[in-house]
């Protein structure tokens, strides 16, 4: 670590710069920001600067920036559209979810009535014993 910290300013500045030379890298390699919904995916874009992700909350530069890049990328679908398909993206892997819930709960039901099923036989078998022991007024070895 440095034995003379840097000022809030200095550190902005450096930020500043970090940001401005991936953006760079990013143009010159002709790679699109990374997004997530349309959007800059800002953790995405944090951790390859080497920088917090507050700085693009707090950083008035860097969040200008980030928009002047953002905005002159060239996506490849409209934000709406980008939305959507991850709207239905989530809604697909719910629906898997429920899909295995729902297996797994009718495998359980299953389960179930075949236990009840041997109860009920093990019952019907008693209410003969308990039956036979009331007729002859003593207890029948089965």
């Amino acid at each position: 670590m440095n034995s003379n910290p840097l000022s809030g300013r200095e550190r902005g500045e450096e930020n500043l710069a970090k940001v401005r030379t991936y953006l760079a890298g990013l143009r010159a390699a002709g790679q699109p920001l990374p997004s997530e919904s349309g959007r800059p995916n800002i953790t995405a874009i944090a951790a390859a600067c080497g920088v917090l992700r507050n700085v693009f909350y707090t950083n008035a530069a860097v969040r200008r920036l980030l928009a002047e890049a953002a905005g002159g990328a060239a996506t490849s679908q409209p934000p709406r559209l980008a939305h959507a398909e991850y709207q239905l993206e989530v809604k697909n892997r719910r629906i898997l979810q429920l899909e295995q819930q729902l297996s797994s709960a009718r495998a359980e039901c299953e389960e179930l009535r075949e236990r009840l099923a041997a109860a009920e036989t093990e019952l019907a078998r008693y209410t003969v014993i308990e039956e036979e022991i009331l007729k002859a007024g003593r207890r029948v070895i089965p």
